[in-house]
């Protein structure tokens, strides 16, 4: 649903504050329920083959090769180590493809300047003083913040989060081995 910008102040104030507004000034309702997870994810956690964990058949896959992306050159040191750290266990698991090299390289350059800021605002004071009026505080609080945020959704994503990562690890073949009944009905 689009609404207009021809509403009260109040009323696209209220929008603002909640971050549903887009550049042209348009704002777009968000879509209902929980975001869907990746069919690799659903099939991962399904209950049999072709059902996802509902019982609801699954569409077909996409045939996409699952390998992990090469680190770009151009990453900073920091963002690179970063790198090392997540792909790794991510490729194991089939869960990365080429086309994932933006949102990995996004992740990895926000945990480098979460970093960057962390460090600013460890030498310099989370405070500063532009003016004799009043203390402000650090523009790399805002950066903090902000690289938190993106931190946040890309390991949402990827499953890095302790939230999401119950989504990733997938059932454990070895349960159904104590109960009588796993065979009859999965």
């Amino acid at each position: 649903m689009v609404v207009s910008t021809s509403f009260s102040p109040v009323f696209r104030v209220f929008y603002v504050v909640f971050g549903r507004c887009s550049c042209s000034g348009e704002v777009f309702m968000g879509a209902r329920g929980p975001q869907k997870a990746p069919l690799r994810l659903r099939v991962i956690n399904g209950r049999a083959d072709g059902r996802d964990s509902g019982g609801r058949r699954l569409e077909k896959p996409l045939e996409v090769a699952r390998e992990a992306p090469k680190m770009p050159s151009w990453l900073p040191h920091y963002a690179k180590l970063e790198w090392k750290r997540v792909v790794p266990p991510l490729a194991a698991k089939g869960l990365l493809k080429e086309g994932d090299l933006g949102s990995l390289a996004a992740y990895c350059l926000a945990v480098w300047q979460m970093k960057e800021a962390m460090s600013e605002l460890t030498e310099n004071g989370s405070l500063t003083t532009p003016g004799k009026e009043s203390l402000k505080a650090h523009p790399a609080v805002a950066a903090l913040r902000n690289a938190q945020s993106t931190i946040r959704s890309f390991a949402h994503e990827f499953g890095l989060t302790p939230a999401s990562e119950a989504n990733v690890a997938g059932k454990d073949d070895e349960e159904d081995d104590g109960n009588p009944f796993a065979a009859q009905f999965g």
